[in-house]
């Protein structure tokens, strides 16, 4: 693949099934999302945005173990934790306010170095992290949306 044109195209493809669960494919790989019951679910799967959550987690690990060779680093273990204030109120059609999605979420990346990495070395690595991570991009930044609904 050229420099002058990197752009790969991702595609999910999915389906309803049953009242609340959608099953979707990315590749030959299944996601199963559901609401919890509470929210009229059967939970049998995470939440759409919990799945946003666990994007993003696996994508700051692999930018991490990405990143390393950059600055010279040797990375044992990485641990990921994301959260994020949802509320659903919008989403539910009870209130026209707050917006549907995250009000903010934040990450703590936990690495495990080979040898140890001073502060001011690994603050330039953090914002490389966060600057090469794509789920970093696309949350922090505003990304255009085309949504076409079809009648069957």
């Amino acid at each position: 693949m050229s420099d002058a044109n990197a752009t790969q195209r991702m595609e999910v493809t999915g389906e309803s099934d049953g009242e609340s669960a959608f099953v979707a494919r990315a590749r030959d790989h299944e996601l199963v999302m559901d609401d919890p019951e509470a929210m009229g679910g059967d939970d049998a799967g995470a939440m759409p945005i919990e799945y946003l959550l666990a994007a993003w987690s696996g994508c700051l690990d692999a930018t991490v173990r990405a990143t390393a060779p950059d600055f010279d680093f040797d990375v044992e273990s990485v641990e990921v934790a994301v959260a994020g204030g949802f509320d659903p109120r919008k989403h539910l059609g009870r209130d026209e306010e707050p917006r549907a999605g995250y009000q903010g979420v934040e990450a703590t990346v936990d690495v495990d170095f080979a040898d140890e990495v001073d502060d001011d070395t690994l603050a330039e690595f953090t914002a490389a992290v966060e600057e090469r991570c794509p789920v970093s991009d696309n949350l922090a930044n505003e990304t255009a949306t085309d949504v076409t609904l079809q009648q069957e």
